[in-house]
């Protein structure tokens, strides 16, 4: 297994829950982000290295932002983005992506809450297990364009309104479970 490390925003519960579970398998490293707010220059000669952040409105946080803009490390390694939920959490992925790509490094492995959860229907622990899987085999999990190349117009807009469409309906739910949780405190 290749040496991985991953930052996370240490001030969210369901970051600190994912990077717990990261830290059980070997060869692995956590780190806080908060940490590295106050210092110019992050060298990692880690292989490979992972983001888990939650989503501030369709931002990433400031303190893996940080680590984002002063990172130093080896290009040509894949690196690895999880959204471990939040408010605009695809936003927050691509903020984090063109971010990256703009510095010059290679985001291969892209994970929402979304997508584990809700298309996948995954806990945690199933999550990082796949996570970790897909880092050890050196496949990424983007969606190539060629994949998409074969259908119609028609049909690749019928997906990925589909898609939407769901995205939506699980955003609703999700709101009024946060809405009944906090009408019963």
């Amino acid at each position: 297994m290749k040496e991985i490390t991953i930052y996370y925003d240490d001030t969210r519960l369901s970051c600190q829950t994912f990077a717990e579970i990261f830290s059980k398998y070997e060869n692995v490293q956590c780190k806080k982000a908060s940490d590295f707010v106050d210092q110019n220059m992050i060298f990692t000669n880690r292989e490979k290295v992972g983001f888990v952040f939650e989503s501030q409105n369709g931002k990433v946080p400031y303190a893996v932002s940080h680590i984002m803009w002063k990172l130093v490390g080896d290009k040509t390694q894949p690196y690895m983005l999880c959204v471990t939920g939040g408010s605009r959490e695809f936003n927050a992925v691509k903020t984090a992506h063109t971010d990256l790509k703009q510095r010059g490094y290679n985001v291969q492995y892209i994970y929402t809450k979304y997508v584990l959860v809700e298309k996948y229907k995954m806990g945690a622990e199933d999550a990082v297990k796949r996570m970790m899987s897909d880092m050890e085999s050196g496949q990424g999990n983007i969606p190539i364009k060629e994949n998409y190349q074969d259908h119609s117009k028609k049909e690749l807009r019928r997906h990925l309104y589909g898609e939407l469409k769901n995205y939506r309906k699980y955003r609703r739910i999700e709101k009024r479970r946060k809405k009944a949780s906090e009408h019963n405190l």
